[in-house]
């Protein structure tokens, strides 16, 4: 059983819109709708605020707001994507308080299982007065949804329509019983068609016949591209008129998206009526069987009609466009490749359509008008951007403000009024051309999509994997690097200390808010510092004889309180400037003097002799002090020997007295102590009630009690024998707040680079778990950042330790070698760290302790399309494909490379330009002893053909030196198709080309390197995908299945097939009988070869609606791993999609599985139940034939996002006993919530 968890959201936007509501605080609202998500933001003065997301159980595909303005809510309809289209109605509110809530009031199904989806236009619009939604998801209907006074659900029917390839469809008119709508559709002859029709709510139908409004108009096919995909198909805008526009205009349409564009104005009244007569009489003619009469008629309809103003479009396929003025009189527009234009409309005096350049943004894919000149840029191929439009050029002021060809004429800025005041009625149209850009970017959003391929590598050593994808596209392709961890921002640093093994905060007193000094210990000596200001300190160890112990390494150093005796002669302790300086040769007291700013002893050095008892002086001679720890009014020594002696301070006879003491013996030896810690349990108090101690030998922790009135000091409880030995140690509460002493841990750092944590409650430990942070020793300290209770561990990798979801957690800092570290709050560095590493110090801040780092390495227009890592040479190699781009109709320039960038810093090495036409679609790279090579398949783009038919494989031999990487070609094949894939088996290359699949053999012994074909298998119809394991190649079949193949004797053999019909796009092998893969309808499968007779067989034991295109799989996982010793789970696979998700595939054992596949039965039934959605439904495996009766529900994949929300339920005990109890006894779940909660808040910290 697997469960399929997400470590990265999509990101990819696919619509937007703003709304208001009336006399609230805020008011106005930008709403995001990603694949599966919407974003709420509040405008607000100062910028976007994220007011509250909400997650979308399918395909988004609209959002729209329906236009009735109210108080304190507004309705929202949603559309979701094939293959089982909803609309989905939600409420949002605003309260008084300025809190925001969305609630879902109904989700209406438009899934039909015989229609065809529609091919060109699956949409969604709501007409202005609010009454009326259609839905265009089928070919020949729409759904026609009524709404309420309110904008909710009141009724819905189908309309049937004759324009089977409907392009665009916009609201023209309404009223109260009649609207009209705009239609563009292609007609049966190939031609462009833009009509309108009546639809009558009170008929439920769509008139026969167009509307005297705008009758059936040709519209020149020649403008606009062929591709007709989502970016060729032309858009259509109404434009309504307005007082003060020319008499003779009364609304029109606007068609975008072809290289004119063109506004059509509809038919005046005056001609309407006289239309209407013609066609009565027509209407009896052709009743009456006037064959001539007829023809002439159908030649008028079809009477080219010329455009009321036009004006040229110089740039590529319109993807996105908003209107900017209330009026409707001001668009942006935008490209395919991110050109932004802004598009007026003047009709007073005449007709003018103003095209202004912007600028350069990400491709958009929506835009949505803010207010003073700030829009914003949603995008699938680049981040999504806030912008603003500048009245002045405000960068690149060199070049002009966007490309256009020489053959379409351009005006200056300037030269625009003159244009205008002096207008030629010949010319409709300006398209106006600056020097530099109009538009300014106020804020980024970071996007991953569409996630093309990736690699998961440690590059560094260091242990923390990182993820290198291949992102974007257009004119914003990218790589991007991704780690997970918390963010440090470096904030000074102080070079030249070396060694450094710890650091220690001082303050001037004990209860100062800031600390003013900083003790640092060396392998051989101890350093002082003072905070002088923001951007100096200084050092001010003093007199070795009057001040701290410098020539000897500390142990240990601390402010410390000044202990007193109240009324009722009880301990009571009062702030002091006293520290307690620890070495190997004892203890020191010093004070601090604020007149002279120094540190001065206030007795000699308390060596340890003085603790001896009378007459037993020998018992402490030779001892010295390996470990220690201090509090507010304790101090813990390790001696050797097994030791450990508990100290208190008595201020005025400035003197230390022993408390207790205890040896340890461990197999009749002396235990030799490793670490000890004396932290309160209790933030509140100025003591500890427990220490803690670990040993070198015997690899454990023991927790003391210093409860006992005798003075001794009994062993509480004991760990297992550990991993490795204890190296630092810490009994620890992670919680301020006294009273939840639940949230204690005990922490320990080992000395092979792990870190093992218990549940410290009633004297017990539980729930061990152990994180790696590297290879070296773990040393902890203490850490409080802000107002949360951290603890920062170093070792080989630096880690912080938080908690928070009612859960404790390690998120890895993305920083290597630190030594040693602590807190720092000063007024220069208020809740900083201060890091130790190989070259000094490091002061910063710690923020978003669970973040994911984003690193974007800008292509432009070479778009990644896949990457390797060469670890000999330590570079990545990236294939590319760069489209420059044209206009629309021209022919864009196609050009494939190879582009090697080094692994670390990112700085490009080398280039290796394709052959013309080629573009490369795998690598696979391989070292030899003779060097490091890279195989590169090119594929040939011939525009007369329908399937490729010419490609190559090649072998690049790699050579570098410290400042590049050469590139050359030592062999290459041609191939009779496209080389969609490339695997590595036995040592030999397995290619996909077309149907089939041909493995080849590098061939050395002639001295020059040969690729020796020696297997084909062609028994397949187009095989895009590979994967190996050992000597078992996978190929899945896009447009069929999945067969497994073994290399035996130099010869492809069938082990088994799938003869099902599943579209792969994906797949991986996780072992030499098992499989997982993804297909085009947005499922995971997963399959197992079975024994059955003689023969074996793939059997599918998983399905499940992912509801993303997945584009790769790759073993391993980018998280730090804890392991709960008790919860057989195990990640296993990442998933990239081309909405920029990255999901986790976790593995569970059988026994763990079937209890939370009851788990996620009996909460999918609670929540369904509370009118929520219905999520077994949601995941069943889907196709847009419809689901069949084997199909009823997913199987072998468990949703992990799904299951985790049972932790919102841990606090009401009325919901988790409904779900635990179900709905029946068979349903009642057998574990217990404390074991679901463990294993879920385990399951979290893998993803």
């Amino acid at each position: 059983m697997k469960v399929v968890t997400t470590f990265h959201p999509a990101s990819s936007v696919v619509d937007s819109l703003k709304f208001r509501l009336k006399d609230e605080q805020p008011s106005e609202f930008l709403v995001v709708a990603k694949q599966n998500k919407l974003d709420i933001y509040a405008l607000l003065p100062e910028g976007l605020r994220h007011q509250q997301d909400l997650d979308i159980w399918g395909r988004v595909r609209v959002i729209k707001a329906v236009p009735v303005l109210s108080r304190s809510s507004v309705s929202l309809l949603v559309l979701t994507d094939h293959p089982e289209p909803e609309l989905i109605f939600l409420s949002f509110t605003v309260n008084g308080a300025g809190s925001t809530r969305i609630t879902v009031t109904k989700y209406l199904s438009l899934s039909e299982r015989s229609a065809r989806p529609a091919e060109f236009c699956h949409t969604l619009l709501v007409d202005p007065s609010g009454g009326v939604a259609v839905v265009s998801a089928y070919t020949g209907k729409l759904k026609v949804v009524v709404l309420d006074q309110n904008g909710g659900y009141d009724r819905d029917f189908d309309a049937s329509i004759t324009e089977l390839n409907l392009l665009d469809i916009t609201f023209v008119s309404t009223s109260r019983d009649m609207y009209t709508l705009a239609m563009m559709h292609i007609d049966y002859q190939q031609r462009l068609q833009l009509l309108t029709r009546d639809l009558s709510i009170e008929d439920l139908q769509l008139s026969p016949f167009p509307s005297p409004l705008l009758p059936s108009l040709p519209v020149p096919g020649k403008l606009f591209s062929t591709a007709m995909d989502d970016d060729g198909t032309p858009t259509i805008i109404h434009i309504p008129s307005y007082k003060g526009d020319d008499d003779d205009f009364e609304g029109g349409i606007l068609i975008i998206g072809g290289r004119k564009i063109m506004l059509y104005d509809f038919v005046d009244i005056e001609t309407r009526v006289k239309r209407e007569s013609k066609k009565k009489r027509a209407d009896k003619k052709k009743t009456a069987g006037d064959t001539e009469a007829n023809a002439k008629q159908k030649g008028a309809e079809w009477k080219k009609r010329k455009a009321r103003a036009a004006v040229e479009w110089p740039w590529a396929e319109v993807t996105a466009w908003c209107h900017v003025d209330d009026k409707e009189r001001k668009y942006l527009i935008g490209d395919r490749y991110g050109r932004l234009a802004l598009l007026s409309i003047n009709l007073s005096g005449g007709t003018t359509l103003t095209l202004m350049a912007l600028g350069e943004t990400s491709a958009s894919t929506t835009l949505t008008y803010l207010a003073n000149q700030i829009f914003y840029n949603g995008s699938h191929f680049g981040s999504s951007q806030l912008l603003q439009i500048t009245t002045t050029p405000s960068s690149a002021l060199d070049a002009p403000t966007l490309p256009v060809t020489s053959t379409i004429p351009t005006i200056s800025p300037n030269a625009l009024n003159s244009h205008v005041l002096g207008r030629n009625d010949d010319v409709s149209g300006y398209i106006v051309v600056g020097m530099g850009s109009y538009v300014i970017e106020l804020e980024s959003f970071n996007n991953l999509a569409p996630i093309l391929d990736a690699v998961l590598i440690d590059t560094d050593g260091s242990g923390q994997n990182e993820i290198v994808t291949c992102s974007g596209g257009r004119s914003t392709g990218s790589i991007k690097v991704i780690r997970s961890g918390a963010d440090f921002c470096e904030k000074a640093t102080v070079q030249g200390l070396r060694n450094v093994t710890h650091i220690w905060p001082l303050k001037e007193m004990y209860l100062a808010p800031d600390y003013a000094h900083v003790v640092i210990s060396t392998l051989q000596e101890t350093h002082v510092f003072r905070f002088d200001n923001a951007s100096s300190i200084s050092s001010i160890d003093g007199d070795k004889n009057t001040g701290f112990i410098t020539d000897l390494p500390t142990i240990a150093v601390s402010n410390i309180l000044r202990r007193t005796r109240n009324a009722e002669n009880k301990s009571d302790y009062a702030d002091s400037r006293f520290v307690i300086q620890v070495v190997s040769k004892g203890l020191l007291l010093l004070e601090y003097d604020p007149g002279v700013r120094q540190y001065s002893r206030v007795s000699e050095l308390w060596t340890l002799e003085k603790f001896a008892d009378l007459g037993k002086e020998g018992l402490w001679k030779g001892r010295e002090i390996v470990a220690a720890s201090i509090n507010a009014s304790q101090v813990v020594l390790a001696l050797n020997w097994g030791r450990v002696v508990l100290l208190t301070l008595d201020v005025d006879d400035k003197r230390f007295i022993k408390l207790r003491e205890r040896n340890f013996v461990h197999n009749n030896r002396d235990a030799e102590i490793s670490a000890v810690s004396c932290l309160p349990q209790d933030p509140s108090k100025a003591f500890a009630l427990n220490i803690v101690v670990g040993f070198w030998t015997s690899k454990h922790v023991e927790i003391l009690s210093l409860r006992p009135a005798d003075g001794t000091m009994p062993t509480i409880t004991t760990t297992p024998v550990l991993s490795s030995a204890p190296r630092s140690l810490l009994l620890y509460n992670f919680t301020s707040d006294d009273s939840k002493l639940s949230n204690v841990h005990l922490l320990i750092g080992l000395t092979d680079g792990s870190i093992a944590s218990f549940v410290y409650r009633n004297d017990q430990l539980l729930d061990q778990k152990l994180v790696s942070i590297g290879s070296l020793p773990v040393t902890m300290r203490s850490c409080r950042i802000g107002t949360r209770q951290t603890v920062l561990a170093c070792g080989s990798r630096t880690a912080i330790l938080f908690w928070e979801k009612e859960r404790l957690m390690y998120s890895p800092l993305i920083l290597k070698d630190v030594t040693a570290a602590a807190e720092l709050s000063t007024n220069a560095y208020p809740s900083s760290i201060v890091l130790a590493n190989s070259d000094g110090l490091v002061f910063g801040n710690v923020n978003n302790f669970d973040k994911l780092h984003i690193r974007s390495i800008p292509l432009g227009l070479n778009n990644p399309l896949r990457v390797t890592h060469i670890p000999a040479l330590r570079v990545f190699a990236v294939a590319c494909r760069c489209i420059t781009p044209a206009r629309i109709g021209d022919l864009e320039d196609i050009r494939g490379s190879i582009q090697v960038f080094d692994d670390t810093s990112f700085n490009k090495l080398g280039h290796f330009n394709l052959e013309q036409g080629e573009e490369p679609t795998s690598l696979l790279s391989f070292t030899t002893n003779s060097g490091s090579y890279l195989f590169v398949a090119a594929v040939t783009l011939e525009d007369e053909d329908t399937e490729a038919s010419k490609g190559r494989i090649f072998v690049l031999e790699m050579t570098s030196n410290a400042l590049q990487v050469n590139m050359s070609v030592v062999t290459s094949y041609d191939v009779k198709g496209c080389p969609y894939a490339l695997t590595s088996v036995n040592s030999m290359i397995a290619a996909a080309v077309n149907s089939m699949v041909v493995v080849f053999k590098m061939d050395t012994g002639s001295g020059n390197m040969i690729m020796a074909k020696i297997a084909t298998w062609n028994h397949n119809y187009l095989v895009t995908s590979l994967a190996s394991h050992g000597n078992i190649i996978l190929l899945g079949d896009a447009i069929s299945s999945i067969s497994m193949l073994r290399l035996e004797d130099n010869r492809l053999h069938l082990i088994a097939r799938d003869y099902g019909a599943l579209w792969p796009t994906c797949v991986e092998l996780i072992s030499n009988s098992t499989l997982i893969g993804a297909n085009s309808e947005y499922n995971l499968y997963t399959f197992s070869l079975q024994n059955s007779g003689t023969r074996q067989l793939l059997e599918r034991d998983g399905n499940y609606f992912l509801g993303d295109l997945v584009n790769k799989f790759l073993p391993g996982t980018l998280s730090s791993q804890e392991v709960l010793l008790d919860a057989p789970m195990q990640p296993q696979q990442l998933f990239f999609t081309s909405a920029g998700l990255i999901g986790v595939i976790i593995d569970l054992a059988d026994d763990l599985a079937l209890d939370l596949t009851g788990l996620q039965r009996n909460l999918s039934n609670y929540i369904q139940k509370q009118e929520g959605p219905d999520h077994t439904k949601y995941r069943t495996p889907k196709n847009v034939r419809g689901r069949s009766d084997a199909d009823a529900s997913s199987f072998g994949f468990l949703d992990g996002d799904f299951l985790e929300r049972f932790l919102q339920f841990v606090g009401n005990p009325r919901a988790l006993k409904r779900i635990m109890d179900g709905q029946s006894d068979p349903e009642k779940l057998t574990i217990s919530a404390d074991r679901i909660q463990k294993v879920l808040e385990s399951m979290q910290s893998m993803h």
